[in-house]
């Protein structure tokens, strides 16, 4: 809550360039000092202290705010984790750095100014929107403040503030500048096309025998057939063990009972929850709920939204303990409570309630034999692969090898480098083991096998029975694919000379509409679009283009094999006020931008001049007293 009472009288500059600076808190030279330090300080910035108070406080608040974000309870071990005692204690100490800066340039708040800032914080208004002196007291009464040391914060938060903000001024952003990024980021141009496809090329006719013998022999690559392997094969994997391998319904029932947790799901809870000062607070918010106010009615009186009150689906240990006895408790949706927790008096609104439910064995128990079975085999692989490697030390053929042991024999008459066999369809039986189809391509023909150990557990030996180089297939077994290449070749080259043609043409003063009607071709306008917008038909060389050409100026380029081919139509001209809105609106984005830069320079030169040692025990100790409520 002081963080809150802190925040509520800083500008969001402040608030902003402190952000900023966490990021570099790991660059300040921060290290570990094991001295005498009394427990009761963390951390000294120059001559200021980091109490443990203050560091309580500030954490504490901190994983409100991240249990809110999460939608449940977060420990104080997964904050630890997540580093959010580094990124709390670097906002303190950052703060201290720099109010001492602003104390060495003699920067002060006036008692006006100091007035002016409590009097004006929401935090401690009444009903009538105006200060509310006992809300003020009660405030500060609750984090153990005096108004004398709230306001000495408040004078050298303001102090700061200024220094900041005098420091981030006068860093404009040229207008210049704005105008050129906003053009560039906001232009949009309106293109008007059409679409040629190959059918609207010149028909090549019908390919003379010399051309077609030019062709096939001038693409030997597409009309080859790929290099093939004879092989033969033994392969051992704990799944072709396991499918020879049989689990009796006994086993089965029993893995079934050890891993019953596998199999249940646990019974759930999904909660919103309500924290109350007093538990008169809570009882009376409990009977408007019974009256007809909804959960979120209450929440929102009290400041909060929806994601605020969500916790969110949680399991039985989720909650701390007496919030999850309560819900767990309950067996229908409803409002629980008011519970006593470590944090006031809780109201649930319990909107979901799952109990737990277990899949019968009949709907697992094949999934279970496989588990069984494939256990068993990857626990006997090691020995079946020492009798396979015997046995080719023997010189046992791989057949006899598949006949003698676990492992599986196979062969294929011809497979290419991608496990297709000759007739263009995967190889089935092919192993399921990395690297087999590439070691079988550098094997050489004839070479003894080998027993190697692949990754995931599997054992192979193979042979290369045979090679079938690739080769340029007979011009007699592939002439009608050779035709229909060299008319697709023909076609391609004939849309690329057109394309180039109506561009010529375009130049010389024809019109996109003539040229379309000749070509029988609709024009087609695409929307305004912007240089970041690519979308069919649209490339981004076209669009590109498009963005670098002048009205009536010729843009084109291929699309998936067809050729689009139009004209710049209009540059889009926005309303000239909302124009220079938006430009104004760049140029002060751009000028706070400049601004984070040179204060986030300036403080990063300031902290240097406080050096931060850190007291590790008294963190540690802090952490764990904090962790007996979290």
């Amino acid at each position: 809550m002081l963080e809150s009472l802190r925040n509520s009288v800083n500008s969001w500059t402040a608030k902003v360039l402190l952000a900023l600076l966490v990021v570099s808190f790991a660059v300040w030279g921060i290290s570990d000092v094991f001295t005498n330090r009394a427990a009761t300080v963390v951390a000294t910035v120059g001559d200021r202290e980091v109490t443990t108070q203050e560091f309580a406080t500030a954490l504490s608040n901190d994983m409100q705010a991240l249990q809110r974000q999460a939608g449940r309870v977060v420990s104080i071990a997964e904050a630890r984790q997540l580093g959010r005692d580094q990124v709390v204690l670097a906002r303190i100490s950052t703060r201290k750095a720099l109010n001492a800066e602003a104390e060495s340039m003699g920067l002060s708040a006036s008692p006006a100014a100091i007035r002016r800032a409590i009097e004006t914080a929401p935090v401690f208004q009444g009903p009538d929107g105006t200060f509310n002196r006992y809300s003020y007291e009660s405030a500060l009464r609750q984090e153990g403040l005096t108004p004398g040391a709230y306001e000495d914060g408040v004078r050298q938060d303001l102090a700061r503030d200024a220094m900041l903000q005098a420091v981030g001024a006068g860093t404009a952003a040229p207008r210049a500048l704005a105008e050129a990024l906003h053009r560039h980021r906001n232009e949009q141009r309106i293109l008007e096309y059409i679409l040629l496809t190959k059918a609207d090329a010149k028909d090549p006719g019908e390919p003379t025998d010399a051309q077609i013998s030019a062709f096939h022999e001038g693409n030997a690559d597409q009309f080859s057939a790929p290099d093939y392997r004879a092989l033969s094969w033994v392969a051992l994997t704990p799944e072709s063990m396991a499918d020879a391998i049989e689990i009796g319904d006994a086993q089965v029932a029993e893995a079934y009972e050890t891993r019953i947790g596998e199999f249940t799901r646990r019974a759930t809870r999904t909660v919103d929850q309500l924290l109350f000062d007093t538990e008169d607070a809570a009882t009376d918010a409990k009977t408007r709920l019974d009256d007809g106010t909804s959960f979120l009615e209450l929440a929102e009186e009290k400041g909060q939204n929806a994601r605020d009150i969500a916790l969110g689906t949680v399991v039985q240990g989720d909650l701390p303990s007496a919030l999850g006895d309560a819900a767990f408790a309950a067996k229908e949706p409803g409002i629980i409570g008011p519970v006593r927790s470590a944090f006031g008096w809780t109201l649930l609104n319990l909107r979901d309630v799952q109990e737990d439910t277990v899949t019968p064995l009949d709907e697992v128990s094949d999934a279970i034999r496989r588990d069984l079975a494939l256990i068993e085999a990857r626990d006997t692989i090691l020995d079946e692969s020492v009798a396979m490697d015997d046995e080719i030390a023997g010189g046992a053929t791989l057949t006899q090898i598949g006949e003698r042991t676990a492992a599986v024999f196979q062969k294929v008459e011809a497979i290419d480098a991608m496990g297709r066999g000759a007739d263009g369809q995967p190889v089935e039986t092919l192993p399921a083991i990395p690297g087999f189809l590439a070691a079988a391509f550098e094997a050489g023909e004839g070479e003894e096998p080998v027993l190697v150990e692949a990754d995931g557990g599997g054992y192979y030996a193979l042979s290369v029975d045979g090679i079938t180089p690739s080769a340029l297939r007979p011009l007699d077994d592939v002439r009608d694919d050779v035709i229909a290449a060299w008319k697709d070749a023909q076609r391609t080259d004939a849309l690329a000379d057109l394309a180039e043609t109506i561009r010529a043409r375009l130049g010389e003063g024809a019109t996109l509409a003539s040229l379309a009607a000749e070509q029988e071709k609709e024009v087609s306008t695409t929307v305004p679009v912007r240089r970041s917008d690519v979308a069919p038909p649209l490339t981004a060389e076209i669009v590109d283009a498009l963005f670098r050409a002048v009205p009536g100026e010729a843009v084109g380029g291929e699309v998936t094999g067809n050729y689009l081919i139009g004209t710049l139509k209009e540059v889009v001209r926005g309303d000239a006020e909302a124009e220079m809105a938006a430009v104004d609106s760049t140029a002060e984005r751009y000028s706070r931008q400049f601004a984070n830069d040179v204060v986030q320079t300036f403080s990063r030169d300031a902290v240097e001049r406080h050096p931060l040692l850190l007291y590790p025990r008294a963190i540690d100790e802090t952490i764990a007293n904090l962790g007996q409520r979290y």
